[in-house]
């Protein structure tokens, strides 16, 4: 049998199965899941005695087997729950597929997996499947995010403003666990009653690194290199590889020009960047697949005020200059070209580079530098 973690809600409508299996990418639904399963059958009072706990890592099959045929105190089954089975070595794997085809009357054996793949681990789930139930708890979605903060919000007595949603979202992701967890911090932060603002969640939780990158590119374009270069290094102590960290900078920089390019050549052909839908005639041919600037401007309109500014200081001229110094920089940490001596030291002289091309004096007319 097949269900998934939200038809888990209503206790009374779970089927009574010797076996359950719940798999998935999403943290809390699995874990809201075992305890309602685990809650079906445990009698509270003696829970504990009642419950066996054991890790897939250390998966003994001969232990789980023990434990499942123990009768229990008092609850309606005796429940073991073993977690991160897809852990376990793949001798126990199947030790485990071949005991749970024969169920055990007084048992309920919950088997938690983030992930499905594996042959023995799809075996293993056929078996699940066969003996009890499958619980399936994949990743939430943007839209299941946003309705979880909404009620965890209630649920905590606040009110979540909108905006402050938006950048949760972004700054966390849609995994439901970190979002509960960082929702009650900032519940604990204000005034029981009041909302969470924008200016709350940029107080109580970190920025993404993306976030330090996007600041160093505004300061490039400003012609800051100076600014830039200490954002740079800044990135790179956190960074666990150097020349991983020089890639993903780099790529996000080509991006950033591209979509640059995109505002350039609308604004040479009259876009008053005002409404990302009211484009001038002619402009699909300015616009690139991906990134697309317009799509951009669509989901985050606040940039439009930022692609306005830097498309006046950047013509073409200048953009082709960028991206002759991108496809340097791209070719140097490729070992293909002269390299400065590090990836550190080849995205330090691109950086500067570009900052030099930023503060360079401008030339009048549509595209120029």
């Amino acid at each position: 049998m097949k269900l998934t973690a939200a038809s888990l809600r209503d206790p009374a409508s779970l089927p009574d199965a010797p076996v359950w299996a719940v798999v998935g990418a999403e943290d809390l639904a699995r874990r809201q899941a075992m305890d309602a399963i685990a809650g079906h059958y445990l009698d509270p009072a003696l829970a504990e005695f009642d419950h066996d706990r054991i890790e897939g890592e250390s998966l003994d099959t001969t232990r789980v087997l023990a434990a499942w045929q123990t009768v229990p105190l008092a609850s309606r089954r005796r429940v073991v729950t073993v977690s991160r089975v897809e852990e376990a070595p793949a001798a126990e794997l199947q030790k485990l597929t071949q005991a749970i085809s024969t169920p055990c009357e007084r048992g309920c054996l919950i088997l938690e997996l983030r992930s499905d793949e594996g042959k023995d681990v799809k075996t293993l789930l056929k078996a699940a499947d066969a003996a009890g139930v499958v619980v399936t708890c994949a990743a939430a979605k943007a839209d299941d995010a946003r309705s979880f903060l909404k009620d965890a919000a209630a649920g905590a007595g606040v009110r979540l403003e909108p905006a402050a949603a938006e950048e949760m979202l972004r700054r966390l992701g849609s995994d439901l666990w970190q979002l509960e967890s960082e929702l009650r911090k900032l519940a604990d932060y204000i005034w029981p009653g009041q909302s969470i603002g924008r200016q709350h969640v940029d107080t109580m939780i970190p920025a993404p690194p993306e976030d330090r990158v996007f600041a160093m590119i505004d300061a490039v374009c400003e012609g800051s290199a100076s600014e830039a270069l200490r954002m740079l290094r800044d990135l790179f102590l956190l960074a666990d590889d150097e020349r991983s960290a020089a890639h993903r900078t780099l790529a996000l920089l080509a991006r950033h020009f591209r979509l640059l390019w995109q505002a350039r050549s609308l604004r040479d052909a009259g876009f008053p960047f005002q409404d990302a839908s009211a484009l001038p005639a002619g402009a699909d041919r300015f616009l690139l697949p991906s990134p697309n600037l317009q799509d951009v401007l669509k989901r985050q309109a606040f940039l439009m005020r930022k692609f306005a500014a830097q498309s006046r200081r950047f013509g073409l001229k200048r953009l082709s200059t960028v991206f002759e110094i991108l496809t340097e920089t791209d070719l140097a940490l490729k070992g293909y070209a002269l390299s400065a001596g590090s990836p550190q030291a080849d995205l330090e002289m691109c950086l500067t580079r570009i900052a030099m091309a930023a503060r360079s004096p401008a030339k009048a007319g549509p595209g120029s530098a």
